[in-house]
């Protein structure tokens, strides 16, 4: 139940066009349902007493069915507007909770997403979103236009035949348990679906981006075979949700629906045959009219279960993520004019107990290289990732130009950070798009500027449209070193206080480390720089090497003092230049 009151709060935002529409739709339905009255009236009034008197009066039957067309075609052009602005209302509330969600993920931090596959939260986003604006919202906004009906047809019984009314409020409570035992036996099925359906968009989403990987180690039997099983277990929850659709939704309702007409006529047949005129002709009309209308939206209400338990399901799921504890920002904005940084016994951990970092302290001054050292899980990224403020210490402090990055917004950090990563990311639009980010005050000659500073004004050149070309997802297009080209570009032209280089040459070729190299001692200057070194051989000239193990620092100086104390450094850096003389 408190899911559909969320649900439904969500249409607060539009009350007034909602209470319009309402009061629209009230008018449309007393017209139409008013038009049987008016078909009584020319069989009991005017039709049948001419049989008896032998005189029509005809400017009777022109009042009568000229207010007969008249109110058909107010009531559907009424009712016409007032479902169009209910649906309008709908399709805007399914816009609001997607773009409630897109912007709950914009600000979900990094920890978020380490253990959630991509696949999932985009079905959150996407999928969910739109069961609920098509099976909620919709459906429960329409069930007003076949709920008015019902109570205005109940009042009219009841002015007609008090018996008859209350036996049809006999069914309300029918559909009540009806609702009780559709849920007990489709909530299990709905939800195995949506988990269903949420596993299979993550394994399309991650095959796609390993198709190439797949297919080397002939892994495409067994991704198909993972694929069927899913689609399976998807299919299966669908049909037993279908067969209790069958079953509830409609056989069960159409046979109810039979009874009742059944015995009305039963009843006014055996009373015509024992001489007894139960009803006239024009008033059986009207009831049986009616009461084809009260099963109408009898039956629009049984259906409406199965769209009722998916959008319990589906809200549940969307509310719990836009309810993701988000990270507290400050508006603080920070002022970085130097960019020095400093870390002061900084301690941290992604699981609580085990640490990462342990007692982390060192100084990175304005126009220094700061070249961090180790194997793998020693702590070089988790240095980076909490400079970015991606991640929160546990203790210690880091400082930029003396100021404690916690008490500042983190994007007021971000902003004066530029970072070339060893896989650059490119997206889909334009060169000067990836360049500039779309940074209304990067202007498209400072895109060209960048990208010729680091080498790269061959790539535009041998496109058609230059720097707006149109660049595909990925940037499948270009070669490694092209895009790494584009990612130092797009460094560049942010013209950052504090870089951050993660082994920025690692996957280029010679003649490209060469281009990118000179850039990057270009791009370096004035800029505290900070670089995750793999190849050791790349950092011999940096100002100052980190060398850390197992979370720790274990030694501190520039490449020629570490290779005279011939401690754990000069071992890794002999290691690697064996391993390299070897390999080459």
């Amino acid at each position: 139940m408190q899911i559909i009151i969320r649900l439904v709060k969500q249409i607060g935002k539009y009350k007034f066009s909602f209470f319009f529409a309402i009061i629209g739709l009230t008018l449309a339905t007393v017209g139409n349902l008013y038009t049987p009255l008016i078909i009584r009236n020319i069989i009991d009034n005017i039709i049948t007493p001419s049989f008896k008197s032998g005189y029509f009066d005809m400017n009777s039957l022109n009042k009568n069915v000229l207010l007969f067309v008249v109110l058909v075609f107010l009531s559907e052009i009424i009712g016409f507007i007032s479902k169009y602005a209910l649906d309008f209302i709908a399709n805007k509330v399914g816009q609001d909770l997607r773009d409630k969600s897109f912007e709950v993920m914009q600000k979900l931090p990094v920890s978020y997403f380490s253990d959630k596959p991509a696949g999932k939260i985009s079905t959150l986003i996407v999928n969910y979103t739109e069961t609920l604006r098509a099976q909620f919202y919709i459906k429960v906004l329409q069930a007003f236009s076949n709920l008015l009906p019902l109570v205005i047809i109940l009042v009219i019984l009841y002015r007609l035949n008090k018996v008859v009314a209350l036996l049809m409020l006999l069914l309300l409570p029918l559909i009540v348990i009806w609702q009780r035992i559709y849920s007990k036996l489709s909530k299990k099925n709905v939800d195995i679906f949506y988990e269903a359906q949420s596993e299979m968009n993550s394994q399309v989403a991650e095959i796609m981006n390993s198709s190439s990987t797949v297919q080397l180690y002939q892994q495409i039997d067994n991704t198909r075979n993972r694929f069927k099983d899913v689609l399976l277990k998807l299919m299966n929850s669908d049909n037993k949700t279908v067969k209790i659709d069958a079953s509830l939704s409609w056989t069960l309702s159409d046979v109810l629906n039979r009874l009742v007409l059944f015995a009305i006529l039963l009843y006014v047949g055996l009373k015509y045959l024992g001489g007894v005129e139960a009803v006239s002709a024009g008033l059986l009309l009207v009831y049986t009219t009616y009461m084809e209308r009260i099963f109408e939206r009898f039956n629009f209400f049984v259906r409406l279960l199965p769209d009722i338990q998916r959008s319990l399901s589906t809200g549940k799921l969307v509310f719990e993520f836009l309810d993701t504890q988000l990270e507290e920002e400050i508006d603080n904005k920070i002022l970085i004019t130097d960019g020095n940084v400093e870390f002061k016994n900084v301690s941290f951990e992604y699981v609580e107990n085990t640490p990462v970092l342990n007692d982390i302290s060192f100084k990175a001054n304005k126009g220094e290289t700061i070249a961090l050292v180790g194997h793998t899980g020693s702590g070089k990224s988790s240095i980076i990732n909490l400079l970015f403020r991606f991640y929160d210490l546990k203790s210690g402090e880091i400082l930029i130009d003396g100021q404690n990055i916690q008490n500042y917004s983190r994007e007021s950090i971000r902003k004066n950070m530029g970072i070339v990563l060893q896989e650059p990311y490119i997206f889909s639009g334009t060169v000067s798009s990836n360049i500039s980010m779309n940074v209304s005050s990067i202007t498209k000659e400072e895109t060209i500027q960048a990208l010729e500073k680091v080498g790269g004004k061959f790539i535009i050149d041998k496109l058609d449209n230059g720097i707006d070309s149109i660049v595909s997802e990925r940037g499948s297009t270009f070669s490694s070193g092209e895009r790494q080209l584009i990612s130092f570009a797009r460094a560049l032209a942010a013209n950052p206080k504090i870089l951050i280089l993660d082994e920025a040459t690692s996957h280029i070729d010679t003649e490209t480390e060469e281009i990118i190299s000179y850039a990057m001692n270009v791009l370096k200057k004035g800029r505290t720089t900070f670089i995750i070194a793999h190849r050791l051989s790349t950092i011999s000239d940096a100002d100052k090497i980190i060398v850390l193990d197992k979370g720790k620092i274990v030694e501190i100086g520039n490449h020629q003092e570490l290779m005279n104390k011939n401690g754990y450094y000069a071992h890794l850096y002999k290691s690697s230049t064996k391993i390299n003389i070897k390999n080459g």
